[in-house]
Parts: structure tokens; sequence; C-alpha cells
């Protein structure tokens, strides 16, 4: 049974019927490989699996999805540039020179903290969107990495996960706090907290040994690194934003202009489930991690009933002016205000395109990401001229 049939079994049925809904003639089979940094466990392997199905079901493309061994989350850009992988999932913080536009737009992502119940998926389409359709920049700078940019890739909402109660914004100052992108960091420093950087595996031991007394993280992940048995408390939407410097389905560009032009179609058209099946499963599964973690005794409240709501729209009004000094000065970055202005415009009309579908519904974001974005692409060309 391969990786991808065996995971299929845990699938919603709506993803299996999309997934078997058509299989025309195929040719010789090309099986590419595709590596996520992952354990099979998370969702970014749960997207790559359902694009190994997609591409079976309607291509004469194979997908031998490696969740981890092939390549580490630090070494997948350069592995998808040099041909290691044929595919893979980058996350661009982890190069931000190489990144800098896309990671740019990501840095914005405090913008979704209101006005949106599923912040994940409004700003993985923002970004989306604008880097396929508003950006030539940061087609340029995949481009120099030898790769097309194929969809994008957000987490559930980031929040206060800590092994103390939290009440208030005044109740940070003097803790430190693991934080995982560079605007959380300024987040928690805002604040009078210590901002401290250490990988996702770490956390359990940090919080447990007080090195960490939160971690700003996404309630899935509180789940995936097993971290109930060292959290006490919970302020979910606090710092807010979302993890959003992730390229889902970046593909090798040497690879990208050998295949026909059906072949590239049908992987556009994957790029777009991947997106979807990103961010629709962190939903789904943050919905089960709170239970998860109330069950567990964790208390929780929200951002709006301690007062960080409010005090983070208060940051946000700063941060920006710092986000456009920051990738002008330090990135290079041209004409930041306009770009910035332009991923404002994309975040405000995503929060509203979200609030017509169910953010549990895989199947009708990807539509209304295939309508917006994808179906505007000149396929011909995308990542070719």
């Amino acid at each position: 049974m391969t990786l991808a049939k065996k995971h299929r079994r845990g699938m919603p049925a709506a993803l299996a019927v999309l997934l078997a809904a058509s299989a025309g003639a195929h040719g010789a089979e090309r099986t590419l490989t595709v590596a996520s940094g992952f354990p099979d466990s998370a969702v970014p392997p749960y997207g790559h699996h359902a694009v190994a199905e997609f591409l079976e079901a309607n291509s004469d493309l194979r997908a031998d999805v490696q969740s981890l061994g092939l390549l580490t989350l630090a070494e997948m850009s350069p592995g998808i540039r040099d041909g290691i992988a044929d595919m893979g999932y980058v996350l661009t913080p982890y190069f931000a020179a190489e990144y800098s536009e896309t990671n740019m737009a990501a840095d914005m992502t405090l913008l979704v903290q209101k006005g949106v119940d599923a912040p994940g998926l409004a700003m993985v389409a923002a970004m989306t969107e604008y880097v396929m359709l508003d950006c030539p920049d940061c087609q340029d700078e995949y481009l120099a990495q030898n790769q097309v940019f194929l969809g994008g890739g957000a987490s559930t909402e980031y929040s206060l996960v800590c092994n103390r109660a939290i009440e208030s914004p005044a109740d940070l100052k003097g803790l430190s706090l693991r934080s995982g992108a560079s605007v959380f960091g300024r987040w928690a420093e805002h604040f009078g907290a210590v901002k401290v950087a250490i990988p996702g595996s770490e956390m359990y031991e940090a919080l447990a040994q007080n090195v960490v007394q939160c971690t700003m993280v996404g309630l899935p992940d509180a789940i995936n690194f097993q971290l109930t048995d060292v959290t006490r408390h919970v302020v979910k939407n606090a710092p807010g934003g979302v993890f959003a410097g992730a390229a889902s389905l970046n593909v090798n560009l040497d690879l990208w202009r050998e295949l026909d032009d059906a072949q590239r179609s049908v992987l556009i058209d994957a790029g777009a489930l991947m997106t979807a099946a990103t961010a629709v499963e962190y939903y789904r599964q943050g919905v089960k991690a709170e239970k998860t973690l109330t069950d567990a005794g964790v208390s929780i409240v929200t951002a709006d009933e301690t007062g960080f709501t409010e005090a983070t729209q208060a940051f946000l009004a700063e941060d920006m002016k710092t986000i456009e000094a920051q990738f002008s000065d330090l990135y290079g970055v041209e004409n930041v205000a306009g770009k910035m202005e332009t991923v404002r415009g994309l975040i405000e009309k995503w929060k509203a395109k979200v609030a017509e579908v169910d953010p549990s519904d895989l199947e009708g974001f990807r539509d209304l990401l295939k309508a917006e974005i994808y179906d505007k692409l000149d396929r011909a060309a995308y990542g070719i001229n």
C-alpha cells in the first residue's frame, strides 16, 4: 500500500470524492518527489498526500511524499533548488534574504487578528493572490532560487500557550516568550517580554523547565508537540495573526520547464488544492485542539476577554512602520509602502471572501481560490516567461 493510499484512510469523505472525481486517460507515468520536513501526522504532509491522490486521479504524474528524512525545513529551499526534491514545503522566514518580498507580506499577519473567524484562510488566500498575481518581484525571487511557487500555507491563529495564568498584557512584562517569527518577537517585546528563538521541538522542555513561560503557537501544534502536560493557561488569538510564510508546493524550475502544458496545468490545480488543504486542515485541527486542551484541564480565555485585542491593534499601528523601514533599509525591497498597501487591501478582501464559505469545507475553499486566483493565471506562461 502506498503512503498516499494509506494516508487517505483518514481523509474526510468529501475530500475522497474530490480526489476520485476523474481519472482521464494517462500516458507514461512520471513520479515526482515531494518533501515537507514535517512528521507524517502533521498538516503539510496531509496536504501533500491530497496532492498525490489528485495527481493520480487526474494526470500521468505521481507524487512520492517524503514527510521526514529527505530534507529538513532548513534544507528545503536549496534542496528543491538543486533538485534533491522535485517539490516541497518552503518556510520563507528561514531564508530571510532570499524571500524578502514574500516575507514582507507574511510579516503583516497581525492584520487578521480581528474581523474574521478563520484568519488562516484569509491570510493564506491573500498571500497566494499577492505572490501569484500582484507581485512580480516575488515571482523573481522564487525563480532566482530555481523554483516555481504554486501555493501558500497558513496556520491557525497564534495564541499564548503558557505554564501560568496570563490575565492581561501587563502580565507579560519580564516573561520569556518563545517566538517563531520576527513579528511575534516584536509583539512580545512591545509588552515588555523577552523573545526567545527556539525550535518547535524544544517547546515542551522549555516550558517544563521554565526557560520560557509561554510559547506563541497555533493550538494544533500545542497538541502536536504534546504541550498539554506543561500548559496551564491559553490566551486564544493573542498575539493573533497566523504563520503565513509558507510556500507549500514549490516546484524545481528545471523540472517545471521539462513538463508539458497539461502537466503544468494540473500541477497548478494541485497548488490550489494544497493551499486549501493546509489552511482548512489547520482550522479543523484547531477546533479539535481547543477541546483537547480544555479536557486536559487547561484554562482557555480569549484575547478579547483579556484586553489583548485592543492592545494589539495599538501595537500594529507602529509595527506597520517598523515593517516598512526594515524591509526597505535592511533588505532593499523597493516601493515597500505601495506593496504593503496592496497586501492590506488583499487581507481585507479575503476577510470578506472567507465569510462566504464554511472554513472546514476544503472543496468550497479550493473552488473559491481557483475562481479568484488560479483561474486568472496565464497557465501557458506561468513559470516559463
